[in-house]
């Protein structure tokens, strides 16, 4: 019993020990072997734990303070038969639950309670006996309506759904031949931006409404990936893009015509930049494209947190993002392996070109 115990132990741990990275993974770290080999240059792998860079502030530091208002005593001063409506959202919001609603109902929740409030006002607007009643509805719906853009934050920011949505994960984005998509994902980001960037002129949808964004953010898997691919690309970009630049690449050709190195590095150029790194990038830059669109826009929301601001522009910020960085080190590598190629005469349309060794 024993004996099979250890070996049924010894076995999951040899399965585990072997378990295979994800193919992106495994193409971004060949491409840098095979260029490090060739050029006899050193170079690092990339380091998961990096990632904790763009781990999300602590939901404590991203929560914006709002008052919470008692609003109990209409119930008595609002006549039932007049202002129906209201006296039930005001119940609504003091029975147990409506104590204890997330921040997402609450959003809604208050976007009703507003409207009821505004109907209340216009069913009392010409009752003399009323007045100071309409004034205590009038100041209660105007509080009520300058905090929305912090209650939208809290909304988001307290959400499980938006924190799913923007971790990072263990994986890249997977290697496919036929286009990943976030779009549902990517709409219901817009949706939720544009509810944001509307307040406080425009009341919030219902909860079932805003309970389907929030669902879509959930069900995406792509935004996380798309995070771990970026950082893993950048720093696999830039380790090649030293490579390019080191001295041992600038005297490849010294006279300036084809070397037998030359050529092996024209055939990694071609078979696995060409061949499998360059469409993962296109991959990567048409879901990315509009996922940095996007966030941006969101980070111009109104009200936003510093702590949230802060996070959204270390991922697509103008200035030394995630995404920022990438495009930087898409571009420098793009010209690197141009120079190199370029000085040996193996560029696309030099002599050298047409007549490249295929045997790597």
């Amino acid at each position: 019993m024993m004996r099979c115990l250890l070996l049924t132990i010894t076995c999951c741990l040899i399965l585990s020990g072997c378990e295979r990275a994800p193919e992106a993974s495994q193409q971004m770290d060949n491409y840098l072997e095979r260029v490090g080999r060739v050029l006899d240059a050193p170079w690092t792998r990339f380091d998961s734990q990096s990632l904790s860079q763009y781990r999300l502030p602590s939901r404590r530091d991203r929560l914006l303070p709002v008052a919470e208002q008692r609003i109990g005593m209409l119930e008595l001063l609002v006549e039932s038969r007049r202002c129906q409506t209201l006296q039930q959202s005001v119940a609504q919001r003091n029975s147990s639950l409506g104590k204890v609603m997330p921040w997402s109902h609450r959003l809604a929740a208050d976007g009703e309670l507003i409207q009821a409030l505004d109907d209340c006002i216009e069913v009392l607007h010409d009752d003399p006996a009323r007045e100071a009643l309409l004034v205590d509805l009038q100041n209660i719906a105007a509080t009520k309506r300058e905090e929305l853009p912090e209650v939208f934050w809290n909304a988001l920011n307290a959400s499980s759904e938006f924190e799913y949505y923007l971790r990072f994960t263990a994986d890249p984005l997977p290697v496919s031949s036929t286009a990943l998509t976030d779009q549902a994902a990517l709409d219901a980001l817009q949706q939720l931006t544009a509810i944001g960037q509307a307040l406080p002129g425009v009341l919030p949808p219902p909860r079932t409404e805003l309970q389907s964004h929030f669902q879509a953010l959930q069900r995406s898997q792509r935004g996380s990936e798309l995070i771990h691919s970026l950082a893993r690309l950048t720093h696999t970009l830039e380790q090649v893009t030293a490579m390019l630049g080191s001295e041992r690449a600038q005297k490849l050709c010294p006279l300036g015509k084809p070397t037998q190195r030359s050529q092996i590095l024209l055939n990694v150029f071609v078979t696995f930049y060409a061949g499998e790194i360059q469409p993962y990038l296109a991959q990567v830059q048409r879901l990315g494209q509009p996922w940095q669109q996007s966030l941006g826009e969101l980070a111009q929301v109104q009200a936003i947190p510093a702590e949230t601001e802060h996070y959204l522009r270390a991922l697509v910020g103008a200035k030394d993002s995630l995404w920022e960085r990438y495009q930087q080190q898409l571009n420098a590598h793009s010209t690197a392996w141009q120079d190199v190629l370029g000085q040996c005469q193996l560029r696309p349309g030099q002599p050298g070109w047409n007549t490249r060794d295929t045997d790597t």
